[in-house]
C-alpha cells in the first residue's frame, strides 16, 4: 500500500537517509515500471513549492521510465 508524505513531516536528517541508508526510486505505470537504488538528492522549496529532487544518470535504464512519466517514488526503510 502506497502512502504519499508531506516532505514537511518527514522528521529524520533527510540528508543521511538518502547519503547513508541510501533509498530506491521507482518510476514508471503499474504495468511497466523500474526500480534503482539512489544515494544523490535533495529537499526543499523552489518558488513555493515543496520539491524532491534526485540525479539519476542517462545510461541507467530507469532514465526512461522518469523521462516517459511525470511521477516517480522514493522509499526510505
Amino acid at each position: 500500500m502506497q502512502k504519499e508524505i508531506n516532505i514537511r513531516e518527514i522528521k529524520d536528517n533527510f540528508v543521511k537517509m538518502i547519503s547513508n541508508d541510501w533509498a530506491l526510486l521507482t518510476a514508471g505505470t503499474k504495468d511497466d515500471f523500474n526500480t534503482m537504488t539512489v544515494s544523490w538528492g535533495g529537499i526543499g522549496e523552489l518558488w513555493g513549492k515543496d520539491v524532491c529532487f534526485v540525479f539519476v544518470r542517462p545510461q541507467r535504464y530507469t532514465y526512461e521510465f522518469m523521462e516517459k512519466n511525470d511521477y516517480f517514488s522514493l522509499s526510505f526503510f
